[in-house]
């Protein structure tokens, strides 16, 4: 009795604490050597149109750790542009001590296995719970990445009850960035724009490449921020997962979980459960403080890993929204009170004042932080053997057994890019000493086999499983209920490889990857005089020799038919190169690093091909805040594409001049290439992406006529129609109840000897997320031919969610034509959909470097253009 009194005063006394403003609390005093965030800052911290800089943020963050014995600061590593990435473990210095044996202690409970109940139970008493607050990941959603500042200074200096309760109890691992490369450019712009009649609001992609897709990259994992988080959380293993950032202004003023439906059922319902208890906790403390307008159970689901990597880590993931203000850091004002004033059981009190500001967004967050780790605090224990619970029964299912990904496949590439997010996912992966069965399938030696009966197994089976998502609606029988990201993520159909799931236990002799590595290669011996080394097609990787040889100034030939050379088959599209010594060096640098074979044919055989353009050069669209443009061109960047932004300044010339090739991703529209960002709203800076005009839009027109290859995919198909006036009608029902892909992979019948399928699997799923089919309305137009297109009966969904798939029965995917003296390929969906669908973003390459090529007759080819 007395130990639950004392709990509850410690609890009264926290509440009533954590409701007061920051700095008022009896015992607050800055620690020596540390000065108050508004002395340091020169203003105070969330005040109308002062944003504090990641540069000064980091020294504070540094002062901080200097004077206080609460305090560790880390730089963990150096971002995309160069910043460093920071984080801060804050806890009492009694904990801090004793950190390598608290975190030894988190890692032996997430991964339980030869651990009895007892010492679990042990080690739940003897450990302290890990809480992981993050912000900033989008550089636009400011209020979060301020609100560190003051949480940091309070945490290290304060001397309340309230506050030595939590860092007895817990430990905060602090990312006060997830983004700094976006804090840099969106704060200091928005400060280098003060008092000029520009826009505040920093234009472009706030992360090099992703811009806001930032937090959906937690299961491919592409960008140095999300693997430095990554390897955070797969050190630490943090209990709990805060991430804070800012919705609309209309929007509640805070959101917190629950979460919608569904979950990902491969998230364990303990983990469900934590999370939806915690959300409530800092409604609670909202509500308790005053703070009005909180929501839980709207918008956001539990669904898709893009956005969650911790989830199937053992941590519950809190993403904490609150509204946000006016051109950043200004009050946003309404005639009336600010959102819905309809009070609900998940919305308690609407908020209902006129006025919404900057400081209110640092309150709102900071209460959801002090509530959510003070709940941590008060409860540890439960905290860490519930998390011991989450891995015991992860390490003991029983069914399904394993997922079987087979030796030898098409795509080394493939295989090893999965290999290696498994691996950085802390998923255990063994390799075949020798042949074995599963599942009635015999497998050669070196297949790899991905037990599920692991720690980390949920993570593996979610991106190697075929999705089915629930059937929602918002109201029985009305629109579907929109999924917050996407429905599916199966790797084997988004980057083109064969995983088989065996349900029942099998026996085979394997041996623990320590590291991930490409296939082993071996290289063959210099060809005859009158032969080539040959690389083949299937892999999305083989564009990375093509870069390697084109910078080298290598001749690239491409096979325009199959054929057969010393008893082995090659498809169209075999990428044939003369047997020089330069060229085999070049060939042998890139085979080690992909694991793609290089062979040799004793003859190059007497079929038409092409001779790729030396130097291929590309033109990539990129208008301001492209996101599909930033991935993009993270891909060539990755592959080392002689690419270049297009700039308005390239219209003061033929587009000729400088392009081949001209790709629009997705959401380039006629309207970004023709207006373009105004002259008036944004410094001359900004020139490259101010609008062309009408006369370039002409030029674009001029460029493909006069013999330019133009590639245009997702909605920029409709603008590529637009330019050209394209024999293509849309298709599909606009209304959601008749016809929903809300990001799902589709079927799909590709033409492979077409040569922007070369190397193509004929049933290659497309990824389609509210895209559009197409119908060709005059193939005899432009000599439209249907490369790929969706079949005429039968199931369309391959994995995720689909409503209506009999209206793309037979309809058009990708076309290509022949406009004037140019070459075009549009796509209906997204084929660069944030890098993730490579085997089908391989169709992108191939046009771009096709349309430029020199058409060769079978004699041309069989001497190689000679």
């Amino acid at each position: 009795m007395r130990a639950s009194l004392r709990k509850l005063a410690i609890a009264v006394v926290a509440l009533i604490a954590l409701i007061t403003p920051a700095g008022a609390v009896s015992g607050a005093g800055a620690a020596a050597g540390i000065p108050r965030p508004d002395d340091y800052f020169g203003f105070h911290i969330g005040s109308d149109g002062h944003l504090a800089t990641w540069d000064k943020m980091t020294s504070y963050f540094q002062l901080i750790a200097k004077g206080s014995d609460r305090v560790n600061y880390e730089k963990v590593g150096d971002t995309t542009l160069g910043y460093p990435y920071v984080m801060l473990t804050i806890s009492s210095k009694k904990n801090l001590d004793n950190l390598n044996r608290l975190v030894a202690i988190n890692n032996r409970l997430a991964d339980p296995r030869g651990l009895s109940a007892a010492e679990a139970q042990r080690l739940s008493a003897e450990g302290k719970p890990f809480y992981y607050v993050q912000a900033g990941i989008h550089a636009t959603e400011v209020g979060n990445s301020q609100a560190m500042i003051e949480i940091a200074h309070r945490l290290a200096t304060e001397n309340s009850p309230t506050i030595k309760h939590i860092l007895d109890n817990a430990v905060i691992v602090m990312v006060p960035s997830e983004n700094p490369d976006g804090l840099h450019l969106v704060n200091d712009y928005f400060n280098a724009t003060a008092g000029t009649s520009y826009n505040r609001t920093y234009p472009d992609l706030y992360q090099k490449y992703t811009g806001h897709d930032d937090n959906r990259d937690w299961f491919m994992l592409t960008q140095v921020e999300s693997r430095l988080a990554v390897s955070i959380q797969n050190k630490y293993h943090p209990e709990v997962f805060q991430d804070a950032h800012q919705a609309g202004t209309g929007a509640p003023r805070m959101f917190t979980p629950p979460y919608l439906s569904p979950s990902d059922p491969n998230i364990d319902p303990i983990t469900v459960q934590q999370t939806n208890a915690l959300g409530m906790a800092m409604q609670r403390g909202l509500t308790s403080a005053g703070l009005k307008g909180g929501q839980w159970g709207t918008t956001y689901d539990y669904w898709s890993p893009s956005r969650q990597y911790q989830v199937y880590h053992g941590s519950v993931r809190i993403l904490t929204e609150a509204a946000s203000a006016s051109d950043l850091a200004y009050p946003y004002t309404s005639s009336t009170p600010i959102g819905d004033q309809e009070p609900d059981t998940n919305f308690i009190e609407p908020y209902d004042q006129k006025t919404w500001t900057l400081r209110q967004i640092l309150d709102y967050t900071s209460s959801t932080f002090y509530s959510g780790v003070e709940n941590v605090a008060n409860d540890p224990y439960n905290w860490l053997y519930n998390f011991y619970k989450v891995g015991q029964k992860a390490v003991t299912k029983t069914s399904p057994y394993a997922y079987v990904i087979p030796a030898n496949q098409r795509d080394p590439q493939a295989v090893y890019d999965t290999l290696d997010i498994l691996h950085t996912g802390a998923v255990e992966i063994r390799q075949a000493r020798t042949a074995f069965t599963a599942g009635g399938k015999t497998y050669p030696a070196g297949s790899y086999v991905i037990y599920l009966a692991q720690p980390y197994g949920g993570f593996a089976k979610t991106l190697l499983e075929v999705q089915q998502y629930p059937q929602l609606s918002q109201y029985p029988g009305g629109p579907p209920q929109r999924p917050y990201d996407v429905t599916a993520q199966t790797l084997p159909m988004l980057l083109g490889f064969t995983a088989d799931l065996v349900k029942d236990p099998f026996t085979a002799d394997t041996t623990l990857l320590q590291q991930v590595k490409p296939a082993p290669v071996t290289m063959p011996a210099p060809p005859a005089k009158d032969g080539a080394y040959a690389v083949g097609p299937e892999s999305y990787g083989a564009f990375q020799f093509v870069s390697d040889l084109q910078k080298q100034g290598i001749p690239t030939f491409r096979a325009a038919d199959k054929f057969t050379d010393g008893g082995r088959d090659f498809p169209a599209g075999t990428f044939i190169i003369p047997p020089t010594g330069q060229a085999r060096q070049v060939l042998q640098a890139r085979s080690v690093t992909t694991g793609i074979p290089v062979s040799t044919i004793s003859k190059v055989p007497d079929i038409a091909g092409v001779q790729l353009k030396a130097g291929t050069r590309i033109g990539l669209y990129k208008p301001p805040n492209n996101i599909q443009s930033g991935w993009l061109m993270w891909m060539f960047d990755r592959y080392h594409v002689n690419y270049q932004v297009i700039k308005a300044q390239d219209y003061q010339a033929d587009l000729s001049d400088k392009y081949d090739a001209i790709v629009l991703p997705d959401g380039v529209s006629k309207n970004s290439i023709v207006n373009g960002l105004k002259a008036t709203s944004y410094p001359a800076d900004w020139s490259w992406a101010y609008g062309v005009g009408d006369t370039g839009w002409s030029k674009l027109r001029d460029f493909v006529n006069n013999g330019g290859t133009l590639v245009a995919y997702g909605s920029a198909t409709g603008t590529a129609q637009s330019l050209l006036d394209l024999p293509l009608k849309p298709v599909l029902p606009t209304d959601s109840s008749t016809f929903y892909s809300p990001g799902s992979l589709l079927s799909q019948q590709i033409n492979t000897d077409d040569p922007a399928a070369w190397g193509m699997s004929p049933d290659n799923p497309v990824w389609f997320e509210g895209d559009q089919a197409y119908q060709v309305t005059d193939s005899t137009k432009y000599d439209a031919k249907v490369v790929g297109k969706y079949p005429d009966s039968g199931e369309q969904l391959q994995s995720g969610w689909l409503i209506g798939g009999k209206y793309l029965n037979g309809a058009a995917n990708s076309v290509e034509f022949h406009v004037g003296k140019g070459y075009v390929v549009t796509f209906g969906s997204e084929a660069g959909y944030r890098t993730w669908n490579r085997a089908e973003q391989k169709m992108v390459f191939n046009a771009l470097y096709y349309g430029p090529s020199q058409k060769l007759d079978a004699d041309q080819f069989a001497h190689l253009g000679g």
